[in-house]
């Protein structure tokens, strides 16, 4: 009998030592931050994703490609710097858009007078004897249209007709084919002049973004034509 009660009690307690182990066992419950730190996890990869994507789409500008070596010029030259543009300068642009440089009265180069009309402007000429070029005037008020238009289009004529494109186009006469398809427009409150590898394609992708951004900026406009470019 004595026996059986000692067996009874050694049980008894390896029974109660048993359960007060168990009880010291923490629990594995979630108080909320496992949730949260996978949930934060979950919202940096989106960022990162979203910052990748991003970085893809940014317009980079490069010093060479197989067709051209493209000049940057933008008119505001904190904005152009930011940007990795090149600023414009006036005896350039005065060359560009006129039959002949002008001068002020201390006789230093000056932008035609109808730039008075433009609000901002970016061009992008091709360098070397390459015709692919993308012109965007932001014209201050619509007023002024008519007069921007026409240096735009002064410039689509001077370059139709300037020989040396003509002299070193290549073997499948690029230069003359690209050309020949170069276009004036006018879209909202800017004066669009461009030659591209797809003319057409370029147009329809600035009438499309100032349509879908009316209040878009000469530089945003440009990089949305210049887009398809890259």
């Amino acid at each position: 009998m004595k026996k059986i009660l000692i067996i009874t009690l050694v049980a008894c307690f390896a029974l109660a030592a048993f359960t007060a182990c168990a009880g010291n066992t923490p629990a594995v419950t979630d108080n909320g931050e496992t949730t949260k730190a996978a949930g934060t996890n979950a919202e940096t990869a989106e960022a990162t994703a979203e910052a990748t994507t991003a970085a893809q789409q940014e317009i980079v500008v490069p010093d060479a490609t197989l067709h051209y070596v493209p000049a940057e010029e933008y008119a505001d030259k904190a904005t152009a710097e930011a940007n990795g543009l090149k600023t414009a300068d006036n005896s350039n642009i005065s060359s560009m858009f006129k039959e002949s440089v002008q001068f002020d009265e201390n006789w230093e180069v000056k932008l035609p007078d109808e730039f008075t009309k433009i609000d901002s402007y970016v061009f992008r000429v091709a360098q070397g004897q390459y015709i692919e070029e993308i012109t965007i005037m932001k014209v201050a008020d619509e007023s002024g249209i008519n007069e921007v238009k026409a240096i735009a289009e002064y410039r689509l004529n001077k370059q139709k007709n300037n020989p040396d494109f003509k002299l070193y186009d290549d073997k499948d006469g690029t230069n003359a084919k690209m050309i020949d398809t170069g276009k004036v427009v006018v879209i909202g409150n800017f004066v669009v002049y461009v030659v591209t590898e797809n003319t057409e394609v370029s147009v329809l992708r600035a009438q499309k973004y100032v349509q879908d951004n009316p209040g878009c900026s000469a530089y945003e406009l440009y990089k949305a034509v210049a887009k398809e470019l890259f």
